[in-house]
């Protein structure tokens, strides 16, 4: 709570949070005294960029499909209204997906090539990005010699394989 007393009309608050509800009420002081408080007043701060989106992970679907997904970010600054995804082959253009969805599908890549993905919030700002997640193309149904197949078609470190994580998404 701020107490405050000002002969001017007039306050300015600095610190607040973006996106929050406060509540503000006001009271007169005059030489005669203080008079009661107003009914409180709520007003919300402006929103601002959303911080990165978390956990994005990218399943190998077949040689020229990727499944991307990610969880929301954590400090959203206001309402996401949907997000950014971004990618790239070494020497390629930066592609980009808009969804309001936290998964997408890549499409029309090229087989046996590494894609540089990440991701960026979206409230009326747009937000940074997320850990950039680097994955390859393969040809359907395989994986490379240091991956592991999981049931669902998604390839792994086989570093991962029985760590108890789930790495697979399907339990496999």
């Amino acid at each position: 709570a701020i107490n405050t007393t000002t002969p001017d009309t007039t306050l300015t608050i600095n610190g607040l949070s973006f996106y929050t509800l406060y509540f503000f009420n006001v009271s007169v002081v005059t030489g005669e005294g203080t008079s009661p408080f107003a009914d409180p007043i709520g007003q919300r701060t402006s929103e601002d960029a959303p911080s990165p989106p978390l956990n994005v992970i990218a399943y190998n679907i077949s040689s020229t499909l990727f499944m991307i997904s990610w969880q929301p970010p954590q400090t959203p600054n206001g309402i996401i209204r949907g997000y950014q995804v971004n990618y790239f082959a070494p020497g390629g253009p930066i592609e980009t997906i808009e969804t309001t969805s936290t998964s997408t599908l890549l499409t029309g890549l090229s087989s046996h090539t590494t894609y540089t993905i990440f991701v960026r919030a979206r409230t009326v700002v747009l937000g940074s990005s997320s850990t950039l997640v680097m994955t390859n193309t393969n040809e359907d149904g395989s994986c490379n010699s240091n991956q592991f197949l999981c049931k669902n078609g998604r390839c792994i470190n086989s570093s991962n394989v029985c760590n108890y994580n789930n790495d697979c998404g399907d339990n496999s």
